[in-house]
């Protein structure tokens, strides 16, 4: 290839490169603490990377001390995904300079770099960080309003999730518009002027604000049938096999037979009157937010009413990682958050995202990997040629991977 070819070929990656950047929202606001750093290296799917955790300890007063074993916690982020476009040009779309030509830039580069950030959002929003947020404020069925954006704030801030400016939510169009409306007579000349001229609020209590797409409607299982569950809730089974002070599995009795009892991403907590709640993870104090869990699988009910529902986050109710303020009791009655919109409000840490370089490909192929240090991503574009049908091929790929803290998230549900 000429070198007047490959600085074309460089060209366009670097613009369908800055327009998926500007595309981008939640894999924008992403951690990238990585343990290591993979510039100069290459990658493939089924690779894994690992970012570790801060460390916890419980501490101590007084002139003698123990020595704490460190708790140090390692994850692992696997790079499961790799995205693509791939078009085609004949010898007389060839003959224009794509490197200089507008149309091309705008009618090819933009909806490639879209597709791509949609694909990445997706992938980070509907099937991960949603279906794993377990913290949840706001009453499905009633629109969510600037005070329950403070009730997500102050709830973060109980769980000590850092006020350092890396605080987002993410709202979907028609909630976003219901908050706007909801601010629009506030007295204040910035929440004024985005309330009424751009439809929204940029900043507000604490969080950056952006709308998307890639939050889905939460449609919960069947539960229990009946009773008198507060607004918003449906009944969730009875614990069985209780006092339940460790592992992932909450078994219950009392479910609607033979059904889908509970959906994958489906909120449950312990009712008030078993005395389980949320603690502050500095003060180990127990907060007004009753236990909350999300389900991490479908889950049946079999023919006599009973499940055993998989649950994150893990039970624990001692130590530097502990999470609920007391064992969940036998008999302890659950509740389901009942079918819901979604928005997230969250700390950068709970998404860690990464998108090493690809392996390119080789053998009469030209390509090109445009790598941010920064931001740790890449992309690569590759020529090839379809000699029987005189043919120009022209892909763009990318590789990435997300893991998920959900333990720095907020769902708020409307």
């Amino acid at each position: 290839m000429m070198a007047n070819d490959f600085k074309t070929t460089q060209y366009v990656l670097d613009d369908v490169f800055v327009r998926y950047w500007n595309n981008l929202g939640f894999a924008r606001t992403a951690s990238r603490n990585l343990e290591g750093d993979f510039k100069g290296m290459r990658y493939a799917t089924g690779q894994t990377l690992d970012y570790r955790l801060e460390e916890r300890y419980l501490g101590g007063e007084g002139a003698t001390a123990v020595s704490e074993e460190r708790v140090q916690v390692t994850r692992p982020l696997s790079i499961t995904k790799q995205f693509h476009t791939l078009i085609d040009y004949t010898g007389f779309e060839l003959t224009f300079d794509r490197a200089r030509d507008k149309p091309y830039l705008e009618m090819a580069n933009a909806p490639r770099a879209k597709r791509l950030a949609n694909q990445t959002e997706s992938f980070i929003a509907s099937a991960n960080l949603q279906k794993k947020t377990y913290h949840a404020v706001g009453t499905p069925g009633v629109a969510v309003d600037f005070n329950t954006i403070l009730q997500a704030d102050a709830y973060m801030t109980e769980l000590a999730i850092p006020e350092d400016g890396k605080r987002y939510s993410a709202v979907p169009p028609r909630t976003a518009a219901n908050l706007s409306n909801d601010l629009h007579a506030v007295f204040n000349d910035t929440v004024n002027r985005g309330a009424l001229m751009d439809g929204f609020i940029g900043h507000l209590s604490g969080f950056d604000f952006f709308k998307t797409n890639f939050l889905t409607r939460q449609i919960a299982g069947a539960g229990e049938a009946g009773g008198a569950p507060p607004a918003g809730f449906k009944l969730g089974g009875i614990v069985t096999g209780g006092p339940i002070s460790s592992g992932s599995v909450i078994n219950v009795s009392g479910l609607v037979v033979s059904t889908l009892a509970f959906r994958e991403g489906d909120i449950i907590e312990v009712d008030d009157a078993a005395g389980v709640f949320m603690i502050n993870p500095l003060t180990y104090e127990p907060l007004a937010q009753r236990a909350q869990f999300v389900v991490t699988a479908d889950t049946m009910s079999d023919g006599a009413g009973l499940a055993a529902i998989p649950v994150s986050p893990a039970i624990q109710v001692t130590g530097a990682r502990q999470n609920i303020s007391a064992a969940i009791p036998n008999g302890a009655q659950l509740l389901l958050r009942d079918d819901h919109n979604v928005s997230i409000a969250y700390h950068s840490q709970a998404i860690v995202f990464a998108a090493p370089p690809l392996k390119e490909l080789r053998g009469g192929v030209e390509a090109t990997t445009r790598y941010s240090d920064l931001y740790k991503l890449a992309m690569t574009y590759s020529l090839g040629a379809d000699i029987r049908n005189y043919q120009q091929l022209d892909r763009i790929d990318l590789i990435c991977g997300v893991a998920i803290n959900p333990e720095f998230a907020v769902r708020i549900c409307s």
